[in-house]
Parts: C-alpha cells; sequence; structure tokens
C-alpha cells in the first residue's frame, strides 16, 4: 500500500475567519463546525493516519485570510510529511508580489484560488500574472469552482479553467471538490486536459452525489487523477475516509452498480504528491 495523503485540509485561528462569515456558514447549513485550531488539527491528523497532507489556505475574500507565516508554521512541524498553499486575491493590486513572497520567504508550494468566493474570471488578466509565476516556480494551482455557501456563482463553471489550462499545459490545475455540483463538466476538463487533476473533499456527507460523481468519473476513466481531501473541518479525515469507504452502502435490498473496493483504496493511498510535481519540505 501507498501513501495515505490528504489533499485538501485547513487549520486556522478564529481571527483569521470573521463574525459574518461564521453566521453565513451556519445559515448555509455548510457541514463541520468551522473551527480548526491547531491543537484539534494535530490530534486528528494523528488519529487517521493521515502520513502526508496539503494545508491549503482559505481562499482571501471578506475579510477571510490564513497568514502565510502561520501556514508555513504547521508545515514546519511536519517535515517530510506536509506542504501549504497560499491564498492571495487576484483583484488586489499586491497579489503578485505576495503569491512570488509566499513561495520564496515561506515555502509554499501552490495557490488556492475561488473564482465563486472571489467573485473572479479565472480567464482574466489578473489571474493570468498569478498563474505565469506558479509556471516559472513550477507549483500547482487549486480553484474552488462550484457551489458555495458566499460570493457569485457567475464564474463558478469549472469549463471557465478550459482556457487555462489550454494555455499552461505545463501548469498543474486542481479543481476542489469535484466542481460540484459541476462534476459532468470537471470530468470532461479532465479527459480533455490531462494537466488538471480534481479531489473529492467535503463530497463525503452528500453520498448520492459523491457517488454519482465518481461513476462519471470512471465513464469518463480519468479516476487516476482523483484525489482525496477531508477539507477539515468539514470532515475530520477520519470521518471522510469511513464515509468513502462506505459509498456503496445503500441499505439491505438496494441494488446499485459498485464503485470498487480497489479504486477507493487506490485514491486515498496511490495519489503520490509527485502528481503536480511537488513534495514535502524537511
Amino acid at each position: 500500500m501507498g501513501t495515505l495523503i490528504d489533499w485538501h485540509i485547513h487549520c486556522f485561528l478564529p481571527d483569521h475567519r470573521t463574525d459574518e462569515d461564521r453566521e453565513l456558514h451556519k445559515r448555509r447549513n455548510v457541514a463541520g463546525t468551522g473551527s480548526a485550531d491547531p491543537e484539534t488539527f494535530h490530534r486528528l491528523v494523528a488519529e487517521a493516519g493521515i502520513e502526508q497532507f496539503v494545508l491549503v489556505s482559505l481562499p482571501v475574500h471578506s475579510g477571510l485570510k490564513t497568514p502565510h507565516d502561520f501556514i508555513a508554521g504547521i508545515v514546519a512541524e511536519y517535515p517530510g510529511r506536509a506542504v501549504g498553499f497560499a491564498s492571495v486575491h487576484p483583484l488586489d493590486p499586491g497579489a503578485p508580489e505576495e503569491f512570488e513572497e509566499a513561495i520564496t520567504r515561506h515555502g509554499m508550494r501552490g495557490l488556492k484560488l475561488s473564482p465563486t468566493y472571489q467573485a473572479v474570471d479565472p480567464r482574466s488578466p489578473e489571474c493570468w500574472q498569478l498563474y505565469e509565476i506558479a509556471l516559472a516556480h513550477r507549483v500547482p494551482v487549486m480553484f474552488h469552482c462550484g457551489g458555495a455557501y458566499t460570493g457569485s456563482l457567475e464564474f463558478a463553471d469549472p469549463c471557465l479553467l478550459d482556457r487555462v489550462a489550454m494555455a499552461f499545459p505545463d501548469l498543474k490545475l486542481i479543481v476542489a471538490h469535484f466542481g460540484q455540483p459541476y462534476m459532468e463538466q470537471t470530468a470532461i476538463l479532465m479527459r480533455k486536459n490531462e494537466n488538471v487533476l480534481a479531489d473529492l473533499s467535503a463530497r463525503y456527507h452528500r453520498p448520492w452525489q459523491l457517488y454519482n460523481g465518481v461513476m462519471i468519473a470512471m465513464e469518463y476513466k480519468v479516476t487516476e487523477r482523483l484525489l482525496f481531501g477531508s477539507d477539515f473541518p468539514v470532515a475530520t479525515p477520519a470521518d471522510a475516509m469511513r464515509r468513502f469507504r462506505a459509498i456503496n452502502d445503500w441499505g439491505e435490498g438496494i441494488s446499485m452498480p459498485r464503485v470498487p473496493e480497489e479504486l477507493i483504496e487506490s485514491i486515498m493511498y496511490e495519489r503520490p504528491l509527485s502528481l503536480v510535481g511537488i513534495g514535502p519540505a524537511g
């Protein structure tokens, strides 16, 4: 068996978010506690047996921001096991310099953007500058497309990334949450562009959606680029694993085509960080 990697996990302090965001989080019925303090984070990573992980910054918007030195500090506690992904707001005039500094000073190994939460077209010149920096440093870019509990759905369709994927064939793009609810669009984007991957984070509490998404990925033959991620605090890593393994459990007397157990295990254990050309520091 390979290495258990959580490709999408968070750790942050209460003051990295706003009271307004916490209230929206509850009102929109977003799963999870919304609390991801370091003590809880360390305990849950250990309990689940997570061997390596990608610590993802909150997408910068509306007062939300995980400082890059905070992310770097958590990563440093896991030498040889962790990488951090930065986040900047593309429309901030200082975003290119901030992203460059996140890589060169704080050791970030990727970028997290959200066309939805940040209400920005991923094909815009502002985003293009960030892709060029990512390509120069050979680090991937992760996108939260699809559904969100705030922001704008105008730029939510993952197919908007097609132009990016074609223009930067050597840049690895990761569509978070399998682009939900646009899973078919994400699958055809992946089939067409081999530099596009997708993680399954924050889908395990929606078993019907997850089941259909994995089935779609099987039909389009892109499962080798599906990644496991918990999106903690949406779900703990252990609970995400348990629910993923229960994807075929529809109850007694219900017969459904099965997602192969070996595929589930391979998504969790056989998706090394080298798929996007990075490795843990230390």
